[in-house]
């Protein structure tokens, strides 16, 4: 390899650890404590209705949306007990310099437990409140 091959070599190398560095600055700049990474934002939100599915291992629960400011990057996090089931759905922040319609359109989130739901509660994490369980199917899914 020539002069200008091994340059070219240590030129890639020195900016290929600069945008490492550069993109790792900010899990060091944020404060919190020594080594900690910066927590991930994410808002928790409310759900209306839980449906028992035919199959006793899954839960579907349903929120609502409004079609100008939809949910993005839905997860729920789930604590399954002996007598009660806690669903926290929680989302990519929205907006807040951003005004939605008041709209509502029906959005459903599947969730596998690891026992039959049988006659547990379901409880929606983000208000501590026991929400409706409907046997039938939901209605658009």
């Amino acid at each position: 390899m020539g002069m200008k091959g091994r340059l070219w070599v240590v030129v890639a190398s020195v900016a290929a650890v600069l945008a490492l560095l550069i993109s790792a600055a900010p899990l060091w700049n944020g404060g919190g404590t020594h080594g900690s990474l910066p927590p991930v934002l994410r808002q928790a939100f409310a759900f209306d209705v839980a449906y028992a599915d035919p199959d006793p291992m899954l839960l579907v629960v349903r929120y609502g949306d409004s079609s100008s400011c939809p949910s993005k990057a839905v997860r729920p996090a789930v604590v399954q007990e002996p007598d009660r089931v806690v669903v926290r759905l929680t989302r990519t922040p929205m907006p807040a310099d951003r005004a939605c319609t008041s709209d509502y359109g029906a959005k459903l989130v599947r969730i596998w437990l690891s026992a039959p739901l049988g006659n547990r509660a379901v409880v929606d994490g983000s208000r501590e409140t026991r929400v409706p369980v409907s046997a039938g199917l939901p209605p658009f899914g």
